[in-house]
């Protein structure tokens, strides 16, 4: 069962910035994102990080999730943008992972959905790579946050995967920007 909640305009302002087709290297315009904040709100609950976005729209649903059930609660932004956030408790409103398809979430180093694999190598970030399902995910070590890109870009990718193996690919956009909370 879906609920649907609608919240009233906001003031919080965004700035979109498109790094596909610049030059610029990271976005420095949005608001940041952090394991453990979305600008100054801690992301350890959905209700405030809720509060913060003032989005267009919010859908609760839930699935079975191996023994138990898996509650994931997106919040669609005014430009149509998401940010989902996963939880297995709804009633304790604790986010356990959240990803977000907006370029105006950023991390502190500036990279967010829509940064090229490029962007990092020019960067000279330090990134682990790992593959989950049929998604490639790069974290960025200093920022504590992953990047994620579907593997239908990639061909011939070796078993053993590594960041330089990725340079060849430097034009990819990035789909998702995939944060793990560190609550205390």
């Amino acid at each position: 069962m879906k609920l649907f909640y609608y919240f009233a305009l906001s003031t919080l302002c965004f700035t979109a910035c498109t790094s596909i087709q610049s030059k610029k290297h990271v976005n420095t315009e949005g608001l940041v994102i952090t394991d453990k904040l979305l600008g100054t709100t801690s992301l350890c609950s959905i209700s405030d990080v809720i509060k913060t976005l003032a989005p267009a729209r919010v859908d609760t649903t839930n699935t079975d999730y191996e023994k138990g059930k898996w509650y994931y609660v997106k919040a669609t932004l005014k430009d149509s943008s998401y940010l989902l956030m996963e939880t297995s408790d709804i009633n304790g409103g604790k986010v356990q992972r959240l990803s977000t398809n907006s370029a105006k979430l950023i991390t502190t180093s500036g990279y967010g959905a829509g940064t090229t694999i490029g962007e990092l190598f020019d960067k000279n970030e330090e990134v682990a790579v790992t593959k989950e399902w049929s998604k490639i995910f790069f974290k960025i070590k200093k920022d504590n946050v992953f990047l994620q890109a579907d593997e239908r870009f990639f061909q011939d990718l070796p078993a053993e995967l590594n960041f330089d193996v990725f340079k060849k690919y430097r034009q990819v956009p990035l789909t998702l920007l995939v944060v793990t909370p560190v609550c205390q």
